[in-house]
């Protein structure tokens, strides 16, 4: 990893948690810690990241607590724990925003509403919003990133897996490859 010359603006890295850092267990949810599972080589892929991007954000949709499946309390000891183990390691998650409504609340913080990235920017003014990545597994998390590149002026999309079907800026089998090919961070670092 190289830097480029001059200041460097602060700009964030926002990351999907489900499919990208933990294994997602489909149709149902990770209701507990020993429900998670670390995606191989995620661990180490945020302690690479943490170097390179100034903040590192998870934005979630966990609408498991909306259906009662678990409690706010439930994902807290999650998050605390994943954020543990990622400290560990030498890595660091700045923030964690989940949405824990119903999808059919059709609330404006569910991805793929960019909501929770702009209530995030617009709390911390020192990072440039139109410097920001969002990195996901889905659909909704590419379009999330679309969403807030037209409300905040840019936002780069990186899909992480084989299984997104609408267009990304650059595509990576894993979290690990993106931390190992530094091309979606030009500009940035």
């Amino acid at each position: 990893m190289t830097c480029s010359e001059g200041p460097q603006v602060p700009w964030c890295l926002f990351l999907d948690r489900d499919g990208v850092i933990n294994r997602r267990i489909v149709g149902d949810y990770v209701r507990s810690w020993e429900d998670f599972e670390f995606v191989e080589g995620a661990v180490e892929a945020i302690a690479k990241l943490s170097v390179i991007a100034p903040k590192i954000v998870v934005i979630t949709n966990q609408q498991g607590v909306g259906k009662e499946l678990m409690t706010a309390e439930d994902l807290d000891i999650i998050h605390g724990l994943m954020t543990s183990a990622i400290a560990e390691a030498g890595g660091r998650v700045d923030a964690i925003l989940s949405c824990t409504h119903l999808a059919a609340s059709k609330c404006d913080c569910r991805k793929p509403s960019p909501g929770l990235a702009i209530q995030w920017l617009s709390q911390n003014l020192e990072v440039d919003p139109s410097m920001s990545v969002m990195a996901g597994d889905s659909d909704s998390d590419i379009v999330m990133a679309r969403n807030l590149a037209s409300a905040v002026g840019g936002c780069e999309a990186v899909a992480i897996g084989k299984d997104i079907g609408v267009d990304a800026d650059f595509s990576y089998d894993s979290l690990e490859m993106m931390a190992s090919d530094l091309a979606w961070a030009s500009g940035r670092v």
